[in-house]
Formats: structure tokens, sequence, C-alpha cells
């Protein structure tokens, strides 16, 4: 699959659309996945991944290694998300239908911890989601969290601490 993309990533690079809707196609599902966790909206998500898609074509002529292009990628993509975060704040969405393929914490919680963990995390700020979800969703190193937010390897650290002390104090005591 690596090669692939970065065959794709190189012949995107120099404008064959057809190469770029093959990234689009086998990113799509985890961006949406990414996107939704960090804005807890499926309008957001889809917003935030077709803004990430729009930037990934205009620059990808800038992506001077093609095999970069997943932490690349995933940084326009949590950027994204972040402003459709920030600029939806005020605005309290309940999505109905429930997303499939959502990442969903440890299977061995009973579901009544689940649903208060879910309620926790989406009391938290889009920053702090967006750390978590990087981090225990998608099960990325601190040092690809770290490239995904922009920031050093010491401050995404250091933030990713302050974010579960907050999720643990919206659990209550007991967590």
């Amino acid at each position: 699959m690596a090669a692939i993309a970065g065959d794709s990533v190189r012949a995107a690079a120099l404008g064959d659309s057809s190469a770029f809707a093959e990234l689009v196609r086998a990113e799509t599902p985890g961006a949406y996945r990414l996107a939704f966790a960090i804005t807890r909206s499926s309008t957001a998500a889809e917003d935030a991944v077709q803004e990430a898609f729009l930037r990934a074509w205009r620059d990808i002529g800038d992506l001077r290694e093609p095999d970069r292009w997943p932490g690349w990628f995933r940084r326009l993509l949590v950027r994204s998300a972040l402003d459709q975060a920030r600029a939806r704040r005020r605005v309290r969405e309940v999505d109905i239908e429930l997303v499939a393929g959502v990442a969903v914490p440890d299977k061995g919680l009973q579901p009544a911890e689940r649903l208060e963990l879910m309620r926790g995390f989406g009391r938290l700020a889009a920053d702090d989601r967006a750390l978590l979800t990087l981090r225990y969703f998608l099960d990325l190193p601190v040092a690809d969290v770290a490239a995904a937010l922009g920031v050093a390897e010491g401050t995404a650290k250091s933030r990713l601490h302050r974010a579960l002390d907050r999720l643990r104090s919206q659990l209550g005591p007991e967590s």
C-alpha cells in the first residue's frame, strides 16, 4: 500500500487527478473518523475532510518526499478539523444517526462506562479531543501526534498530560 500511495502521490504532484482520486478513496474513511472524533459533528467532519483534501490538492506539489504523505495529510486534516470545531464552538449540534466506524473506547468497558467516557470526551475542547484521538484512538506515537499538531514533542507530551487530567475531571472522582 505504501508503494502504491507513493506512486499516487508522485503522479498527483504532477497534476494527475485520477492518482489524487485514488488517494482520496484510500484516505477518506480514516480521515472522516479522525475529523469526527475532533469535531463531534458529522457535518463539521465532512467539511474538515473536504477542506483537507482541497488543501492537499492545492499544495501536493510542495510535498518533496512522497513517503511523507500520511503525516503531511494528517497534519492538514487535524488543522482543518480544529478550524471547523473552533468555528462551530457556539453551535450545539446533536447527531441522531449513529456513525459507523467511529473509534470507540476500550471494548472491555461496560456500556454505561463507555457512554460516560464518550460524554466526558465530548465535553472536552477540540484541541484536547485532537490530542487524545491521535494518541489513544489512532495509537500514534507522541512524535507523530506532535507532527500532526505542528508542535514540539515535549509540548505534545505536556498538552496530552493536561488533556488526560481534564478528561479525568470530567469523569469524576472514581476515574
